[in-house]
C-alpha cells in the first residue's frame, strides 16, 4: 500500500483498533455475568447411549436418532451449601424435547420450539430439583433434528434468576441495537433511495429475526411462534436468508467499481443459490433436512470467506470503514466458530459463547452503518457539488444572457444616434446590463479626448456632481492608473470608510484616457472572475462604440459631399422627398431654393480650379451661416445649390433667399492675395396644395432661377410672377 493510501486510511485504522479493543472489553463483560458471587457445577460424568457424544461440560446429540438418554452426576463441595434450592439449568439450545429425572422424581418437558412455560426472554431451561437431589444421578432425555451440544450447569435458584436476567438484558440489547440499525437504514433509504440502505435494513431485520429464533425468542413474540413449527428446519431458512442478504449488501456497500465485475456477479449468484435452499428448508422435506442443515454450515465457512476477500478488495478500494469492518469481521467468525464447534461451557460462562458472536454481530452492523452513514456526506458533498456547478452554470447563463443582451442593444440603439450621444448612451447601457450582476455601490465612465469628446455617466444618478469633483480632483492619479492599460484594483478611504475601487481602462487615444470605476464597500473588492466580466463588458462596449461611431462616419461621407461638407445630389432628392410627403400630410408650407454662383466658368478659367473649390467651399460656409437652423441644404452639382425651407412659404422664403445673396455678396473670398468677388443668383418656388413630390416645384425654382440669371444676376427671383 502506498504511503497516500496508508494515510488515508489512518482514521479507520485507529478506529478498527478501538473497535477490536471494545469487541474485547464486550467478550470479557459476558464472560463475567457468571463471575462474583455466581457458581456453576458441570456434570462430573456423563455416561451416554446411542446418538449422543459426551463432551467437556455436557453432551453432543448427534440428532435424527430419535430420543437419546443420557446419565448425568454432580459434586458439589460441601462449602457450597447455601441453604437455597438447586437448579439444574441448561443453556437454551434447538431441541425437541429434553426432561430430567431421578428415581422417584420427573422434571417439566422443555420444548425450544414451544416455550410456553419460560419468562418472555429465557436464556436457558430451569429444572427445580427437589430437596436433597443435587448428588443423585440424573437421567437425560433429549431429542433434537439435529447436530446440537446440551451442557447441563447445576446453580443455585437465586443465581438461576441472575443468569436469566442477565441473559434478557444482553438478549433485549442486541434485538433493539439491530432493530434501530434497520430503523435507521429505513429512514436513510427513504431520504437518500440508495439501494444499499435498503439491503442493509432487509439484511439487519434478517439478521434481528436469525438471532431471535437462534435463542428461542422468535418463538415467544405473538404471531410468529408459528414459525417453531418448522423447528430446525425455520432456524436453517432464516440462516440461509440472512446469508444471502449480507452477501448481496456487502457489493453495494463497496460502491461500484471498488469490486470487480466478476466478484459482484458472483455475489449475486451466491445470494440467489442461498435465497433457493432456503425455500427448501420451508418446504421440510425429511429426506433433505440432513443435507440442508450441512449446506447451512457450509455457507457459513462460505459466505465468511467470501466476506474476507470482498473487505480486503473494498480497503483497496478505499470504501468508508472497511479497515474496522474487516477486523470486526474476522473476529465475529471466530466467536461464531468457537460457539459453534468447541465445548466452552466448561470453564466459561454459560452466556459468553452465545451472546459473544451475537454482540460481535451487533458491532459489525453497527461499523457497517458508520461506513454506510459516511456515503451520506459523499452524497452532500456531491450535491454540494452539483448545487455549486449548478449555480456556476446557471450564473455563467445569466452573465452571457446579459452579454448578448448589451451587445444586442448597443447594436440597435447606437445606429440611431448622432455623434455626440453615441458614448454616453453606450455606457448608460453598460451600467444597465453590468450592475444587476456585480453589486457595486457606484460606477462611474470616465474619459477625456474620446472621440474629441469628455464621457462622465455616473451611477446612481445621484452622485453625478459629487463623482464630477472627485475625478476633476483625481485627475492625475487616474490617468496615470489608466494608462497602465490594464484593470486593477486598490483601497480608498473615505469618510472613515474602507472602499475598493476597481478601475477598467479605456482604450482612448492619447494625450485623452478613460476608465469605468466600480467602487465596492470593504477590503476584498472584486473577486478575479467578477473583474474579467466588468472587462469584458467595457471591451464589448468600446467595440460597439468604434463600430457605430465609424458607421456614422461613413454614413455621413455617403450623404455630403466630399468638398463643402453639405448635403450630396442624392441625400437631397431624399430629403426633399421626405419633406415634401411630411408637408402634405401636416398640411404645412414648404419652399425650396436654387442659388448659383454668378460667373463661376470665369473664376475657373482665369484662376483655374483649385480656386473653384476655394470659393465653392466659401460660399457653402456663407449658406450654412445664412441658414442657421431653420433649413438644410446641398450641392445639386457643379456650382449649384438647394436649399429646403420647412414651414416656410412664399414671403419666409424670399427672405431666406434674399439674406443668402447678401451673405454671398459680403465675402471677403481671397486667392493668393488677389480678391475674388462672389455674387449668387437665387430662384425661389413654394410648395402648392396638392403637391406631394418635389419635381412641379423645383422646375418652378428652376425657372426662377434662371430668370434672376436673365435679369442681371445677384438677386432674388420667386416663382411663378415672372414666368406664369
Amino acid at each position: 500500500m502506498s504511503p497516500s493510501a496508508v494515510a488515508r486510511s489512518g482514521p479507520g485504522l485507529v478506529f478498527a483498533i478501538g473497535t477490536l479493543a471494545l469487541a474485547l472489553l464486550l467478550w470479557a463483560a459476558l464472560q463475567g455475568l457468571g463471575a462474583g458471587r455466581i457458581q456453576v457445577w458441570s456434570p462430573a460424568e456423563t455416561e451416554t447411549a446411542a446418538g449422543a457424544t459426551p463432551v467437556r461440560g455436557g453432551l453432543r446429540l448427534d440428532g435424527g436418532a430419535g430420543e437419546v438418554r443420557a446419565t448425568l452426576r454432580w459434586r458439589v463441595p460441601a462449602s457450597a451449601d447455601g441453604g437455597a434450592r438447586w437448579v439444574l439449568w441448561v443453556p437454551r439450545a434447538p431441541v425437541d424435547r429434553m426432561r430430567f429425572s431421578t428415581p422417584g422424581w420427573t422434571g417439566p418437558v422443555h420444548d425450544f420450539f414451544d416455550p410456553r412455560v419460560e419468562h418472555a426472554l429465557p436464556g436457558g431451561f430451569s429444572t427445580p430439583l427437589p430437596a436433597g437431589a443435587a448428588d443423585a444421578p440424573f437421567s437425560l432425555e433429549a431429542g433434537s433434528g439435529g447436530p446440537v451440544g446440551v451442557y447441563p450447569l447445576l446453580v443455585r435458584e437465586n443465581d438461576t434468576i441472575v443468569l436469566e436476567q442477565r441473559a434478557a438484558a444482553a438478549a433485549s440489547g442486541i434485538y433493539a441495537a439491530l432493530f434501530m440499525l434497520s430503523f435507521l437504514a429505513l429512514a436513510l433509504y427513504a431520504a437518500a433511495r440508495d439501494p444499499a440502505y435498503l439491503m442493509y435494513f432487509a439484511c439487519a431485520l434478517t439478521a434481528l429475526l436469525m438471532l431471535a429464533a437462534i435463542n428461542g425468542h422468535l418463538y415467544r413474540v405473538a404471531g410468529l411462534s408459528w414459525f417453531g413449527r418448522w423447528r430446525m428446519a425455520g432456524i436453517d431458512a432464516l440462516i440461509l436468508g440472512f446469508l444471502a442478504a449480507w452477501s448481496r449488501m456487502l457489493p453495494l456497500y463497496a460502491g461500484a467499481g471498488v469490486l470487480p465485475r466478476a466478484a459482484e456477479r458472483v455475489a449475486c449468484a451466491i445470494a440467489a443459490g442461498l435465497l433457493a435452499l432456503a425455500a427448501l428448508c420451508l418446504l421440510d422435506v425429511p429426506l433433505l433436512q440432513p443435507w440442508l442443515r450441512a449446506l447451512a454450515s457450509g455457507a457459513w465457512v462460505l459466505v465468511g470467506a467470501g466476506s474476507l476477500a470482498w473487505l480486503a478488495l473494498a480497503v483497496r478500494g478505499g470504501a468508508p470503514m472497511a479497515w474496522p469492518l474487516l477486523g470486526l469481521l474476522a473476529l465475529t467468525l471466530l466467536l461464531a466458530a468457537l460457539y459453534r464447534f468447541l465445548p466452552l461451557f466448561g470453564t466459561l460462562d454459560p452466556l459468553a459463547g452465545r451472546y459473544g458472536f451475537q454482540a460481535g454481530i451487533v458491532m459489525l452492523f453497527t461499523v457497517l452503518a458508520v461506513g454506510l452513514v459516511s456515503r451520506v456526506a459523499e452524497y452532500r458533498t456531491q450535491r454540494d457539488h452539483d448545487r455549486l456547478a449548478r449555480a456556476d452554470t446557471e450564473r455563467r447563463m445569466a452573465r452571457e444572457t446579459a452579454r448578448n443582451d448589451l451587445a444586442h442593444a448597443l447594436q440597435s440603439q447606437l445606429r440611431t444616434l448622432a455623434p455626440g450621444d453615441i458614448e454616453h448612451t453606450a455606457f448608460a447601457l453598460l451600467f444597465e446590463h453590468l450592475l444587476p450582476l456585480l453589486p457595486v455601490e457606484s460606477a462611474v465612465a470616465v474619459a477625456e479626448g474620446f472621440h474629441g469628446r469628455r464621457l462622465l455617466v455616473v451611477r446612481p444618478e445621484a452622485r453625478h456632481d459629487a463623482a464630477a469633483e472627485e475625478i476633476a480632483r483625481r485627475a492625475v492619479p487616474l490617468r496615470r492608473t489608466a494608462s497602465a492599460g490594464m484593470a486593477l484594483q486598490y483601497l480608498l478611504g473615505e469618510g472613515g470608510r474602507a472602499l475598493t475601487e476597481a478601475l477598467v481602462p479605456l482604450k482612448v487615444h492619447a494625450p485623452g484616457w478613460g476608465g469605468v470605476l466600480l467602487r465596492r464597500e470593504g477590503t476584498e473588492g472584486l473577486t478575479p472572475e467578477e473583474l474579467a466580466l466588468a472587462t469584458e463588458f467595457t471591451r464589448l462596449t468600446l467595440l460597439h462604440v468604434e463600430h457605430a461611431v465609424t458607421a456614422v462616419q461613413l454614413r455621413r461621407s455617403a450623404e455630403l459631399d466630399a468638398l463643402t461638407g453639405s448635403l450630396n445630389r442624392r441625400s437631397i432628392d431624399q430629403w426633399l422627398a421626405r419633406a415634401f410627403a411630411e408637408a402634405e400630410r401636416d398640411r404645412q408650407p414648404l419652399s425650396v431654393v436654387f442659388i448659383d454662383i454668378d460667373h463661376f466658368k470665369s473664376v475657373n478659367d482665369r484662376h483655374g480650379h483649385a480656386a473653384g473649390d476655394h470659393c465653392l467651399r466659401r460660399v457653402a460656409t456663407a449658406l450654412r451661416a445664412a441658414l442657421g437652423e431653420s433649413g438644410l441644404f446641398g450641392r445639386y452639382g457643379g456650382e449649384e445649390f438647394i436649399a429646403i425651407l420647412p414651414g416656410q412659404g412664399e414671403p419666409l422664403a424670399r427672405a431666406t433667399g434674399e439674406r443668402i445673396r447678401a451673405a454671398v455678396e459680403r465675402l471677403d473670398a481671397r486667392w493668393e492675395d488677389r480678391p475674388l468677388r462672389l455674387t449668387v443668383s437665387v430662384g425661389v418656388a413654394a410648395r402648392r396644395e396638392g403637391e406631394r413630390t418635389p419635381e412641379a416645384t423645383l422646375e418652378r425654382a428652376d425657372k426662377a432661377l434662371y430668370a434672376a440669371k436673365r435679369n442681371g444676376r445677384n438677386r432674388v427671383q420667386v416663382a411663378p410672377a415672372v414666368f406664369d
